[in-house]
């Protein structure tokens, strides 16, 4: 059976789903050269009309992406956003509603805001950079489904599990070392928010890996051994591919044959 804790650090990183991948170099500097720098502090949330008419990337700080879901018995869904991501690619190209999500500033945080406008226009000032767009959107869309899905079908222990490994792999932590240092501070409510399970139930599952000798907490980090994922699937759906992930079947999206579909169409 393929291992997660084997791939390469690429390969570590394409097969996260609770971290959405850092954005394209292209796509960084037309945001860097066109977007809007603004400070955020912890606690804020970002204004409504700026989530319905602006793509938000994080510079440096920690965000929260939190979606309503329907039912108001279910937890909310909850993404962190950590630097050198787009928070998401919701309302890409339509001008909908922003009601069911919010976006909150877990830390003090560097926000580039860039209008949407802008990148509609790239279809006729750059289209290979508007289909790089479009590629990652969709790369972004299916990650998100793969979450929901782990969420709602795995173990509070596999969730715990695959959530260490997605932002070890996240934060490209060396995975040759026996101790992985988690570089991120997160709250015991934050991380059971994240995972959709009750903060006792995340207790008692550290509390047995502590036990187990397979976490430990050092200088107000938390470090974990590397023998807690000997047995993780590279794919969180349990798909046992030494490439990754490959569930999204992403190749389709390739910008060159979205170009060539497009102009085949009667």
């Amino acid at each position: 059976m393929a291992q997660a804790i084997s791939l390469t650090s690429e390969m570590k990183r394409k097969s996260t789903i609770f971290f959405p991948e850092e954005v394209n170099s292209e796509i960084v500097e037309f945001l860097t050269l066109n977007g809007e720098k603004k400070i955020f502090k912890k606690g804020e949330s970002i204004p409504k009309s700026i989530l319905l008419n602006n793509f938000i990337y994080l510079n440096d700080g920690l965000l929260f992406y939190v979606k309503r879901t329907n039912d108001y018995t279910r937890p909310k869904f909850v993404n962190a956003i950590i630097p050198n991501r787009l928070t998401d690619y919701h309302l890409l190209l339509d001008d909908n509603c922003t009601c069911c999500k919010t976006i909150k500033v877990a830390r003090d945080s560097e926000l580039t805001l860039i209008n949407k406008s802008l990148i509609k226009g790239l279809i006729e000032l750059n289209i290979n950079l508007f289909t790089r767009f479009m590629f990652d959107s969709n790369y972004f869309t299916e990650r998100q489904t793969a979450l929901a899905i782990f969420l709602l079908t795995s173990s509070p222990e596999d969730k715990l599990i695959k959530f260490l490994f997605d932002i070890l792999s996240a934060l490209e932590i060396n995975f040759y070392n026996e101790w992985l240092r988690v570089d991120i501070k997160l709250t015991r409510e934050e991380i059971a928010d994240i995972l959709h399970i009750s903060i006792i139930k995340l207790d008692l599952m550290l509390g047995d890996l502590k036990k187990q000798n397979l976490i430990k907490k050092k200088d107000n980090r938390i470090y974990v051994n590397q023998k807690l994922f000997s047995e993780l699937s590279p794919c969180p759906l349990g798909r046992e591919d030494a490439s990754g992930c490959k569930s999204n079947n992403m190749l389709k999206f390739k910008s060159q044959n979205m170009i060539l579909m497009n102009n085949t169409k009667n």
